[in-house]
Parts: structure tokens; C-alpha cells; sequence
């Protein structure tokens, strides 16, 4: 069973895989905290606002 190749409804939506979304979010959040100065204690909102934009690059 080849469960890499499982698409989310969202990601689906965008023909991209989920593991594939969660890569550019990851990516996406490194970067705010980068942006940030490497400032620790902000992840989850580095995450979410991440996962913001990747969305809506995407069309999710």
C-alpha cells in the first residue's frame, strides 16, 4: 500500500501531494524564523502563518 501518494481533500484540490505540502510549510516556517532573528517561542505562530501562505499560493 503506498501511502506516500494519499492526497488530503485540500491538497488534492491543488494536485499536491500532502507530503509535498507539508515540505513548503515547513520550509515556509524556517524562513519567518530566520525573518525572525532565530528568536525561539514563536514556532507554532511561525507554523500557522507558514501554513497561510503556502495555502493560498496553492489555492487550498
Amino acid at each position: 500500500m503506498a501511502n506516500n501518494k494519499i492526497k488530503s481533500s485540500s491538497a488534492a484540490k491543488s494536485n499536491v501531494s500532502k507530503e509535498q505540502l507539508l515540505k513548503e510549510i515547513e520550509k515556509k516556517a524556517y524562513e519567518l524564523f530566520l525573518k525572525r532573528n532565530g528568536r525561539h517561542g514563536n514556532d507554532l505562530n511561525d507554523w500557522l502563518e507558514a501554513e497561510k501562505i503556502v495555502k493560498k499560493q496553492y489555492k487550498i
